[in-house]
């Protein structure tokens, strides 16, 4: 487990390198052109938006892309609080309160790490190529990493966890979540893998510490049972042993 963190981090920290170097801003280029049918290159949103915080989609969409957009919805900042919240609060329930604020812990640092990303990087400028000329997309010069692609990793490990039936559903969904971003238009490509990253090393990061806990519990479980198996002499056998020693030799 402490490998799969430390070569999940190492990915994170080098892929987060090259896309603030622009060695993968061809890649979103192309994406932008043609994999976005959805994206208005014209739009100027901000790193913090209120668009699908209580409801999905915008009214005025077009069908497809209203189902899209319900389709990410669960991995959206406020459903997935509500859904995590729940979730957690049962695993608490349950008698796992250590489970529980691990996994409200790892949502948790995804928002943040979602947030200081798109504070505090920048990446070279993505351009929309198919008008008579380029069009600078300025909604994504501060959308690294994806918030919606960790916060749904984060969130269907939590299902798997908590609901061992629904895993391959939980699993079916969150693949296609990075694909249906792209799609929609609201993160490039180069956002929805470190946002992906993001997420499984917070979902390993959770993991470890369980089995650490499990593991010092049981220790010190073992400990304790160890000590009070020990025997005891009986005061017959300690009468007897005084005895022995005081006969004369």
């Amino acid at each position: 487990m402490a490998r799969a963190l430390a070569l999940t981090a190492a990915a994170l920290a080098a892929f987060t390198a090259l896309v603030l170097a622009g060695v993968l801003t061809g890649i979103d280029d192309w994406a932008i052109d043609h994999a976005m049918p959805a994206l208005d290159p014209h739009s100027h949103a901000g790193i913090v938006s209120g668009s699908g915080l209580w409801r999905p989609f915008p009214l005025d969409a077009v069908w497809w892309d209203k189902l899209l957009d319900a389709y990410l919805y669960p991995a959206s900042f406020l459903a997935s609080a509500v859904l995590v919240t729940a979730t957690c609060g049962l695993l608490a329930r349950r008698g796992r309160q250590v489970a529980a604020v691990l996994w409200l812990g790892a949502w948790l640092g995804a928002n943040a790490a979602e947030l200081v990303g798109k504070v505090g990087l920048a990446r070279p400028d993505v351009r929309w190529s198919n008008g008579v000329h380029p069009i600078h997309v300025v909604s994504f010069d501060h959308s690294y990493p994806s918030g919606h692609s960790a916060r749904g990793v984060v969130l269907a490990a939590l299902v798997a966890y908590a609901f061992p039936r629904l895993r391959y559903a939980a699993a079916a969904w969150v693949v296609l979540v990075p694909v249906a971003l792209v799609v929609a238009g609201d993160h490039t490509v180069s956002d929805v893998v470190g946002g992906t990253l993001l997420g499984l090393l917070l979902v390993l990061a959770v993991h470890a510490m369980m089995r650490e806990w499990t593991r010092s519990r049981t220790f010190w479980r073992g400990s304790s049972g160890a000590s009070s198996a020990t025997p005891r002499p009986s005061s017959s056998t300690s009468q007897a042993a005084r005895s022995t020693s005081r006969t004369p030799s």
